[in-house]
């Protein structure tokens, strides 16, 4: 299926994994430098629960990338965040007027965690979240981030690649794993999983100038307190993380994430599986986190 965006004419292509008499609807927001087709068996888990699954990749990745200068941008100007967090919305709206019976639920990992923030204070309406992989960082962090991109936005353009930003973040995130078998050992413990990830050539690519500011504007905006004023307060919201992630800064920025959304949602949880590292739903403990997920939006 494919919709059309309103904000600049481009195309969603909508992976739909429909079943027979579904209960309820998944939409599946994934992380910066991979694609949908990497939940494959949390999409057939879910399936075989009785859910449709509806879910597109964002723009730069997956499905979206036309050319090879379309990896890892989301967009030539200065409002890549605002389409991608647009084009979700799209999705969403358009699945609510497809099927207005069943209930529907955003499961968000990572980068995509960050979007759906901000999809909720444009007043989206669901019936739970589910955030991932997710974490709240420190202001002076994104406020030094945002510097060291500028820069080199200054001197290189929004199309280059940002090697500083890259051993600031997945680099780092795979040192504390040392001694490293591979270079993308921080995302899972399940080694054939990493291996699937690093042999796909639409996964761990580095990403330009343009989406790293794109995404430390949005992590900065989807923090701001006076946005959440009119937010519905009763969405059921559940964060899971593993122990040993460091985008959650090992616990730290999970706990500080949950802090932080508590004081606007009045059902709130937070589940983390010790060992587990970034990917939750494609480590060793998967089938335990998906039978947390799935007591949840049943419940909710």
């Amino acid at each position: 299926m494919i919709l059309n965006t309103s904000i600049d004419n481009s195309y969603l292509y909508v992976h739909l994994s429909n079943i027979t008499d579904p209960k309820g609807i998944v939409h599946i927001c994934h992380g910066k430098a991979e694609h949908i087709g990497r939940y494959e068996w949390l999409i057939s888990k879910l399936n075989d629960d009785g859910y449709h699954v509806i879910s597109i990749d964002h723009r730069g990745h997956g499905k979206r990338i036309e050319n090879n200068d379309d990896i890892g941008k989301f967009s030539d100007n200065q409002n890549g965040w605002e389409m991608v967090v647009n084009d979700f919305e799209i999705l969403i709206n358009d699945t609510k007027k497809n099927f207005p019976h069943l209930k529907q639920f955003l499961l968000a990992h990572s980068m995509g965690s960050w979007i759906a923030l901000s999809m909720l204070k444009n007043e989206l309406s669901i019936d739970g979240l589910i955030l991932s992989g997710s974490s709240k960082f420190p202001k002076l962090l994104i406020t030094v981030q945002k510097l060291i991109i500028k820069v080199d936005i200054l001197f290189n353009g929004r199309k280059k690649i940002n090697n500083i930003m890259e051993s600031l973040t997945t680099k780092r995130f795979n040192n504390y794993f040392k001694p490293n078998r591979t270079v993308s050992d921080w995302i899972s413990n399940d080694k054939n999983n990493v291996d699937n990830y690093v042999k796909d050539k639409l996964c761990g690519y580095k990403v330009t100038n343009g989406l790293w500011m794109d995404m430390a504007q949005g992590i900065e905006d989807a923090f701001k307190i006076n946005d959440y004023n009119n937010i519905n307060k009763n969405i059921p919201v559940l964060i899971i993380s593993g122990s040993e992630d460091p985008v959650g800064e090992f616990k730290r920025g999970v706990i500080s994430l949950y802090n932080f959304l508590r004081n606007f949602f009045t059902n709130m949880d937070i589940k983390i599986f010790e060992d587990e590292r970034h990917e939750v739903f494609s480590g060793n403990k998967k089938r335990e986190v998906y039978k947390s997920f799935k007591s949840f939006i049943e419940k909710a």
